[in-house]
């Protein structure tokens, strides 16, 4: 990966968190995973497996999402992209 997601659901889970992470009206900058399911429309095992292939082989590559017990969360590579995006969706 290069910084940017590369495929769709890789782009879907990056929108919904990206989202999130702007967003002036929710309190966590997280989302559970149920909640990134909701978001995202992927199954919950297309999910996982998502999740899984953006930490990396050995599972512990945070840069693009990491996890904390059921919450998931935009990784440094991700929060930068995402910062630099307008704050208004419908801009992006």
């Amino acid at each position: 990966m290069n910084g940017h997601p590369s495929n769709r659901e890789e782009d879907l889970v990056f929108v919904a968190l990206c989202d999130r992470f702007l967003s002036t009206t929710n309190i966590r900058r997280t989302m559970t995973r149920k909640e990134l399911q909701q978001a995202t429309g992927l199954d919950a095992e297309v999910l996982e497996e998502t999740l899984k292939g953006l930490r990396g082989p050995d599972a512990r590559d945070d840069s693009y999402v990491a996890l904390e017990g059921d919450r998931v969360i935009l990784g440094p590579v991700w929060r930068a992209k995402c910062g630099a995006l307008p704050r208004d969706p419908a801009l992006r």
